[in-house]
């Protein structure tokens, strides 16, 4: 089951990068604080990628 959140929070983060991409901003908040749209697209991206990673290794465990 917590592969699946991972799954989920991952696909979340790149629909937020997406977003993030088509809104037309300056800057954004991340946690309160306002900072640089390249920034925080950045967290985003590591946010997805960690969480696609750890998908696949959750998923690769299960399988052997």
């Amino acid at each position: 089951m917590n592969k699946y959140i991972s799954l989920i929070i991952g696909i979340l983060a790149v629909a937020n990068l997406i977003y993030g991409f088509i809104v037309n901003q300056t800057q954004a908040a991340i946690f309160g604080m306002e900072v640089d749209i390249w920034t925080y697209r950045a967290v985003w991206a590591a946010i997805a990628v960690y969480s696609f990673y750890d998908f696949y290794r959750k998923n690769r465990l299960g399988n052997s």
